[in-house]
C-alpha cells in the first residue's frame, strides 16, 4: 500500500503493514525503491494535476512494471453541462443572502442586541459547515479506483 499527502509531500510505502520506504516529495513525479528478499521494487507516483487528477501509481518488480492503479477525481460540472453547476452556485448565493436579510429584518423589527449578530454568524458558520460535510460526502463517493494488470 502506498500513502500520499499531496499537501506535506510525505510518501509512504507499506508492505503488510511495515513500512518500507518514506520521503517527501514535492514534484508531480517520483519513485520510491525498497527491496524484499532478492527483489528489488519501486513505486512510481504521477499526478496529472493535484486538484482535478488523475493520480497514477505503477508498481515494478526488478524494473518490470507489475500493477496500475489511477485515482480519477469527477469534475465538477455534471454531464449535462456547465450550466447545472452555475444554477447550483446561484441558489446557495441567494440562499445565504436571504438568511442574512432575514436575520437583518429580525433584528430590527424584534430589537436584537448587539451580541445577537455572534451568534447569527455562528449559526452561518454552523449551517455552511453541515452544508460542506454533507457535499464533500457526496462528491468524494463518487471518487474511482482503476486497477489495471500489466503483464
Amino acid at each position: 500500500m502506498i500513502w500520499c499527502s499531496s499537501f506535506s509531500g510525505l510518501e509512504k510505502v507499506f508492505v503488510d503493514g511495515t513500512l518500507v520506504s518514506s520521503k517527501r516529495n514535492i514534484s508531480t513525479q517520483s519513485s520510491n525503491k525498497f527491496h524484499i528478499g532478492e527483489d528489488c521494487y519501486s513505486t512510481t507516483l504521477k499526478v496529472v494535476s493535484l486538484f482535478k487528477g488523475p493520480f497514477q501509481c505503477t508498481l515494478s518488480k526488478n524494473g518490470k512494471d507489475i500493477k496500475r492503479q489511477k485515482l480519477v477525481i469527477p469534475s465538477l460540472k455534471d454531464n449535462s453541462g456547465k450550466l447545472s453547476h452555475w444554477f447550483r452556485l446561484l441558489f446557495y448565493l441567494v440562499f445565504y443572502v436571504t438568511l442574512f436579510l432575514a436575520f437583518a429584518v429580525a433584528k430590527v423589527y424584534w430589537h436584537l442586541p448587539q451580541e445577537s449578530d455572534i451568534f447569527f454568524l455562528f449559526f452561518l458558520v454552523v449551517v455552511a459547515f453541515i452544508f460542506l460535510s454533507y457535499r464533500i460526502g457526496k462528491d468524494g463517493s463518487k471518487i474511482e479506483i482503476i486497477d489495471e494488470e500489466i503483464m
